[in-house]
């Protein structure tokens, strides 16, 4: 599915209805044998109703019915009688349609598409967008990318659009460098989202590292340093809590923030991806317009429970490597792991069974300060 500001195929025609039909799924090809998906495979049952209709769709979407079975074959035959014989065929054509969706409602839909188990695949043809300028930025010469960089990277943009979704690497394993990569091949106007401010110093230091892009094209946005945005495509870093702050602003802030709101970003890089409370994406993402969102992420857990929510509010996860792989290959150092039990002092336990039981927070500052455990 093509983002909310992607145009249709001139190829389309507009129906009564208001929405663009064509007679082939753009691009459905490529996306299929990305999600290792053979047309030539007919799965149906013989009591499955409703898979024989998707299989007839998909038949005809693409046009590689001459294998099927001689019962299909002969049903071909009967249909070309009744076609010579002025019968009306009983078979009605399947139809594609594209139309656009209030930016308010998209993470409606998509949430909707997930429950229905028909997840939504959003992407930016950012090739073909002339409506935004291009960031200069390209990758240095010494840059290098690691094998299982590049499978992330052909995840992203397996087949020419830039895909919206989530990328699991290891501590170590250069997540930054992957973010890297997927900024200069967008060449758009990028966002990246850290959840500190010593994060962000080291983004910058990072595109400095590895990019040729110019200096007046990287901004700094946070409590201690606004730099002014270029009017045309720039990189900016900045917190999450920056962007999602709802209070009372200074005027410098806002209007920082009214110029991230104004314009159409082609990325958003979101880092450590899965420590966000869900709430402050939601405030992100409705006050930044952008058409590809990547997450980057070591371990997609979430205490809250609430790791699923990231498949609507930023996509499906893309890429995940192991890091016993690479461990194995030599990208990672050898680690051993020790479990060490500490006893908690009797003065904490106590505290910790009757008046933390209620307040999470407390429990957590007990158990993470216990005297034993400092020792230790």
């Amino acid at each position: 599915v093509m983002d909310q500001h992607s145009t249709s195929n001139n190829n389309s025609d507009m129906n009564a209805d208001g929405f663009l039909e064509s007679a082939k799924a753009l691009e459905m090809d490529e996306n299929l044998r990305i999600l290792n998906v053979d047309p030539n495979v007919d799965d149906a049952s013989e009591d499955d109703e409703d898979e024989d209709e998707d299989n007839e769709i998909y038949e005809y979407l693409f046009d590689k019915s001459q294998d099927n079975t001689n019962n299909k074959n002969e049903e071909k035959n009967q249909q070309k009688k009744k076609q010579k014989k002025g019968i009306p065929s009983s078979k009605k054509p399947a139809t594609v349609c594209a139309f656009q969706i209030k930016d308010e409602s998209v993470e409606i839909v998509k949430q909707q598409a997930i429950e229905a188990d028909y997840p939504l695949m959003e992407e930016y043809d950012f090739r073909n967008d002339k409506l935004n300028p291009n960031l200069p930025i390209d990758l240095k010469p010494h840059t290098r990318i690691r094998r299982y960089q590049e499978r992330s990277l052909a995840k992203m943009f397996g087949n020419g659009n830039a895909r919206s979704g989530i990328v699991v690497l290891p501590c170590g394993a250069g997540k930054t460098l992957t973010a890297v990569t997927a900024a200069q091949t967008i060449k758009k106007s990028t966002i990246c989202l850290c959840t500190n401010a010593v994060s962000v110093l080291q983004f910058k230091y990072q595109f400095k590292l590895w990019t040729n892009i110019p200096d007046d094209r990287i901004a700094v946005f946070t409590s201690d340093r606004k730099d002014e945005i270029h009017k045309d495509a720039c990189l900016l870093i900045t917190t999450y809590t920056m962007v999602s702050f709802g209070g009372k602003r200074s005027d410098k802030s806002a209007q920082v923030m009214e110029a991230i709101r104004g314009r159409e970003w082609g990325l958003m890089l979101m880092d450590e991806v899965h420590v966000v409370p869900a709430k402050m994406f939601r405030r992100v993402i409705g006050s930044v317009k952008a058409h590809c969102r990547i997450g980057l992420t070591a371990t997609l857990v979430r205490e809250d429970d609430l790791i699923s929510d990231l498949n609507f509010l930023i996509g499906p996860k893309l890429y995940e490597a192991n890091w016993m792989d690479l461990t194995a290959q030599g990208y990672l150092a050898n680690v051993q792991c020790v479990e060490v039990w500490c006893p908690m002092v009797a003065s904490f336990m106590k505290e910790y069974l009757t008046t933390a039981a209620r307040n999470s927070r407390l429990k957590q500052l007990l158990y993470v300060m216990n005297p034993t455990k400092l020792r230790t």
